[in-house]
C-alpha cells in the first residue's frame, strides 16, 4: 500500500481508472438485453422444448388484439385491410372471415359479442415475430400512425412485454437519479468533511460504471437484473469506503500524515472490508446454483459489481483520499451523527429481556415466512398504472379477456384427439378450444378437408389445439388447470408440449420453489465458513448469521401479515441478498467487540464497539434502505418494486438487530465467545 499512494502511483491508478471508466461508458450501450423470462428455464424444461418444436413446424407467432371505438362495419373493414398491408402482419382475423357481413341484421349474436360489441370492433393481429422481438413495437407504432384519427387500444402478451421494455430503458438512470442525493444526504451526516460524501460516491460509481460496462461481455443481461444492479452495487458496497474512511480518520486524528494513514487504515480495514465483500459476493454466488438462472444472471452481474467496488475502495480510494487530503482537512467539519455509546448500561441491564425479545421475533418472522403468498409468472411485471394496463382495462369493459394454452401432439389421431376434446369441453375453466375437429366437422372425411385448414392444425408430426380459458390472473385455479390438462394429455400421449403464460409460469413456479432451500443451504452454509475463518469461533459465527436470518424472517413474514403478494423472483433474490449484505453490520460489530475484548472487560468492550461502529452501521443500513424504498416507490416495474420493499425494509431490520439485540447476546454468550479475558480497563 506504501507503494500505492506514493505520489506517482497515485496518479497512475487515478490516470488508468479514469481510462476504464471512459471505455465502460460507451461499453454499457452495446449491452444486450433479454426480456424472455422463459429463457432462463432449465435446458430440460418442457417449455423450452415446446417453443423450439412449435417454431420449427407451426412458427411461433405472436397475437395482439386491437379495439377501436365507435366504427361502422364498413370503416372497420377498411382499417382491416390497411393493418393487413403492414409488413410483419401475417394476418387480421375478424367476424367477416366467418360470415358474410354484407347483411349486418344476419350477423349472430355471440359473433357480434366477439367482435362488434357496442359498435366498438375487436380485431386479432397476427404477427410474424414471437411476443418478445423489438420489431412488434414498430408494427404496432405503423398501425397506430394508421390510426392516429381512432381511439385505438392493444392488448396480448407483446404489449406487456413491449412496456416493459420501454420502462425498464429509463429505469436505470431515474433511480440512480433518486438514489444519489438520497446518498449524499445521509453521508454529510456520517462525514467528517463537506467533500467527503463527494469522494464516496466517485469511488463507489467507478465500480458501478465499469461494472456496468462489463455487461456487454456477457451473452444478455436481463431486465431485471440491469434495472436493479447499479443501484444495489452501490447501496451494498458503501460498506467498505465506511470503514475505511473511519480507520483513516483515527489515524489522521492521531497525527499521522496522508500517507502513513493511507497505509495502516488499509492494513487495519483490509480483513473487515474483505470479510464483508465475501460475505455479500457468496449471497450471490448462492444463486448461481438455481435451476432458473435468472439466478445466474443476477448472481453474475452483483458478484462482478461487488468485486469491482471492493477493488475500487482498497485501490482508488486511498490514491484519492492522499490526492485530495488538502481539501478534506481544508472543508473539515463537525460529526453532525450521534453514536449508540450511551446505551451500553442499557444492554447489559435488560439483556435477558432482549434475549426473550430475540426468541419472540424469531419465532414469528418463522411461523409466518412459511405463510407468505408469491406469484410467480411476469403479467405483474408493469404496473397498473401503466398504458398498457389502461388500454388492458378498456378493452376488458367491452370484451372478456381469455389466456391461451396452445397443446402440440406428437404422433396423433383423429380418435385421441376427439377424446382430448371431450375431456377439455368437461373442464370447468375451459371457454373454448380451437382444433382441426372444431374448425370442420368432425364426420368430415380426410380427403375434403381443406389443405389451408389441415396446415393450420398439422404440420409434420405434430398436431395443434389452442385451448381457450377465463382464468388471465395467476392463482391457484391456473395451475390447478395446468395440472388438469397435463394429466389428461399423458395417458393418451407420451410426447407432447403445452405452451402459454400457464404452463411456462406452472414450470417457473416449480423450478423455483426448488431452487429456495439449495440458496439458502449454500448461502448459509458458505457465509458460516468465512465467519469461522474470520473470527475462529464457531458460536459467535452462528449468533451473527442468526441474527440477521431472523431480520430476513421477519421481513418476509410481514408480507403474510400485510396480506400483500410478492413475485417470488424478488423473494429468492432478497434471501441470499439480505443475508450476503447485512451480514457486514454484525461482522463489523463483532469484530470490534472482540478486538476490545483482548484489553477490555465485557461492558467496556461493548461501549467502544457502539462509538466505533454505530454510526457507519447505521449509515450503511440507511443507504440500502433508501435504495430499496426508493425502487419500491418510483419503478413502474412490479418486480423490482416488489425487491425494492424487500430490500429497504430487509436493510432496516438487520439493522435493527444488529444495534439492538446482538449487543446483548454478545454479552450474554460473551464466555463462549472470548479465548481471552482480562481485566485491563485502559482506555482504547
Amino acid at each position: 500500500m506504501k507503494i500505492l499512494v506514493a505520489k506517482v502511483a497515485r496518479w497512475l491508478i487515478l490516470s488508468l481508472t479514469l481510462v476504464l471508466v471512459g471505455l465502460s461508458v460507451y461499453l454499457s450501450f452495446q449491452i444486450n438485453t433479454n426480456y424472455d423470462m422463459t429463457e432462463y428455464l432449465p435446458s430440460d424444461s418442457q417449455t423450452l422444448a415446446g417453443i423450439e418444436v412449435i417454431e420449427d413446424t407451426f412458427g411461433n407467432y405472436a397475437q395482439i388484439e386491437m379495439m377501436i371505438k365507435y366504427l361502422s362495419i364498413e370503416e372497420a373493414l377498411t382499417i382491416k385491410q390497411k393493418v393487413l398491408n403492414v409488413s410483419g402482419v401475417v394476418n387480421v382475423v375478424w367476424m367477416d372471415d366467418y360470415i358474410n357481413i354484407n347483411d349486418p341484421a344476419s350477423i349472430p349474436d355471440e359473433l357480434s359479442k366477439t367482435y362488434y360489441h357496442n359498435s366498438h370492433p375487436r380485431m386479432l393481429i397476427i404477427l410474424q415475430a414471437d411476443v418478445y422481438e423489438p420489431m412488434i413495437e414498430d408494427i404496432i407504432k405503423e398501425i397506430d400512425t394508421l390510426t392516429v384519427d381512432e381511439e385505438v387500444f392493444f392488448r396480448g402478451d407483446a404489449m406487456d412485454h413491449i412496456a416493459s421494455r420501454e420502462i425498464s430503458e429509463n429505469e436505470t438512470i431515474k433511480i440512480i437519479l433518486i438514489i444519489i442525493p438520497i446518498c449524499f444526504i445521509i453521508l454529510i451526516f456520517a462525514s467528517r468533511s463537506w467533500i467527503e460524501p463527494v469522494i464516496i460516491l466517485a469511488t463507489l460509481g467507478i465500480g458501478v460504471i465499469i461494472n456496468m460496462g462489463t455487461n456487454a461481455f456477457l451473452p444478455n443481461v436481463s431486465f431485471i437484473t440491469l434495472t436493479i444492479a447499479a443501484a444495489l452495487q452501490l447501496a451494498i458496497s458503501l460498506d467498505y469506503s465506511l470503514f475505511y474512511i473511519h480507520r483513516y480518520y483515527e489515524f489522521i486524528d492521531g497525527g499521522e500524515p496522508a500517507q502513513s494513514a493511507a497505509h495502516k487504515a488499509f492494513k487495519k480495514a483490509l480483513p473487515v472490508i474483505s470479510a464483508s465483500a465475501m460475505t455479500t459476493i457468496i449471497g450471490f454466488v448462492a444463486l448461481f446454483f438455481m435451476r432458473y438462472k435468472i439466478g445466474l444472471d443476477i448472481g453474475v452481474v452483483l458478484t462482478k459489481g461487488i468485486l469491482l467496488s471492493y477493488l475500487s475502495v482498497i485501490l482508488v480510494l486511498p490514491a484519492i483520499l492522499v490526492t485530495a487530503h488538502p481539501l478534506i482537512e481544508k472543508f473539515r467539519h463537525r460529526h453532525l451523527m450521534f453514536h449508540l455509546q450511551g446505551l451500553k448500561q442499557f444492554f447489559y441491564r435488560f439483556r435477558y429481556g432482549i434475549l426473550v425479545l430475540f426468541i419472540l421475533i424469531l419465532s414469528f418472522g418463522i411461523v409466518f415466512q412459511s405463510q407468505t403468498k408469491y406469484l410467480f409468472g411476469n403479467a405483474s411485471y408493469t404496473g397498473e398504472q401503466s398504458d398498457v394496463a389502461v388500454d388492458r382495462q378498456e378493452i376488458g369493459q367491452h370484451y372478456d379477456a381469455y389466456q391461451t394454452i396452445t397443446v402440440l401432439l406428437k404422433d396423433s389421431s383423429k380418435d385421441k384427439e376427439l377424446s382430448l376434446i371431450n375431456q377439455f369441453n368437461q373442464l370447468e375453466n375451459v371457454h373454448q378450444i380451437d382444433a382441426l375437429y372444431t374448425s370442420v366437422p368432425p364426420a368430415t372425411p380426410e380427403s375434403m378437408i381443406p389443405d389451408y385448414i389441415k396446415a393450420s392444425f398439422e404440420q409434420d408430426d405434430y398436431s395443434r389445439m389452442m385451448i381457450y380459458t377465463p382464468l388471465i390472473v395467476e392463482s391457484d385455479l391456473s395451475f390447478e388447470l395446468n395440472d388438469q390438462i397435463n394429466n389428461i394429455i399423458r395417458n393418451d400421449y407420451d410426447t407432447y408440449y403445452t405452451l402459454g403464460m400457464i404452463p411456462s409460469t406452472s414450470e417457473i413456479r416449480d423450478t423455483v420453489i426448488e431452487d429456495t432451500p439449495i440458496v439458502l443451504l449454500v448461502s448459509i452454509g458458505l457465509i458460516f465458513i468465512v465467519l469461522v475463518i474470520v473470527f475462529k469461533n464457531i458460536i459467535l459465527s452462528f449468533i451473527l448469521i442468526l441474527v440477521i436470518q431472523a431480520a430476513i424472517w421477519l421481513n418476509v413474514g410481514l408480507l403474510a401479515v400485510n396480506d400483500r403478494q410478492v413475485i417470488y423472483i424478488g423473494y429468492i433474490v432478497v434471501l441470499a441478498l439480505q443475508l450476503g449484505a447485512t451480514i457486514d453490520y454484525a461482522v463489523l460489530f463483532a469484530s470490534r467487540y472482540k478486538s476490545y475484548r483482548n484489553t477490555h472487560q465485557p461492558i467496556e468492550s461493548l461501549g467502544h464497539s457502539l462509538k466505533k461502529t454505530s454510526i457507519p452501521i447505521m449509515i450503511s443500513g440507511l443507504v440500502l434502505a433508501g435504495a430499496g424504498f426508493a425502487e419500491m416507490l418510483f419503478s413502474d416495474i412490479q418486480v423490482i418494486s416488489d425487491i425494492g420493499l424487500l430490500i429497504g425494509r430487509g436493510a432496516l431490520l438487520s439493522l435493527a438487530l444488529v444495534l439492538f439485540i446482538l449487543p446483548s447476546l454478545l454479552l450474554i454468550f460473551d464466555r463462549w465467545l472470548m479465548t481471552i479475558k482480562v481485566i485491563d480497563k485502559s482506555k482504547d
